[in-house]
């Protein structure tokens, strides 16, 4: 159970790095937005509202973290012949990346207030998160792989 409990926090860490990207961009456009409605009047940005805010950065958080922790789990319980195989290793964390990306387009919705730009954007970027999943199938499984971690 050591190496598959390896695997699910190294798959959390990933999630929470991958989670704040986008958080940090929302987060920096939240307050670029705020110091402009401050100094020059309205914006007209949904983004000017404390709670569309705080949903964009701790909704960005919490759909990494669940992206990452469910990739550990992938990891963790995938027969050893899939996981041993990097295109079928690559392929699951790609599903679960791109899947639980989804996640991402809702909190995008919401925080936007339905705003075309934000979702739009966020759904080009599904398939780039699956394939830093991907990318990163290694390093996350390397416990139950058997080799050092990478990182």
């Amino acid at each position: 159970m050591g190496a598959s409990g390896a695997v699910v926090r190294r798959g959390l860490l990933f999630g929470i790095r991958a989670g704040a990207v986008p958080a940090g961009m929302c987060a920096a456009l939240w307050a670029v937005i705020a110091l402009a409605g401050l100094f020059g009047g309205p914006v007209g940005s949904t983004f000017e509202k404390p709670v569309a805010g705080s949903v964009a950065v701790l909704g960005s958080l919490a759909v990494g973290a669940g992206l990452g922790l469910a990739t550990g789990v992938v990891l963790a319980v995938v027969p050893s012949r899939v996981l041993a195989s990097a295109p079928l290793r690559g392929l699951a964390c790609f599903m679960v990346g791109t899947t639980l990306s989804a996640g991402e387009v809702v909190v995008m919705d919401v925080s936007s207030e339905g705003g075309y730009g934000p979702v739009v954007l966020t759904v080009l970027a599904m398939p780039v998160v699956g394939a830093v999943t991907a990318a990163r199938s290694r390093s996350i499984a390397a416990a139950r792989l058997g080799t050092a971690d990478p990182v």
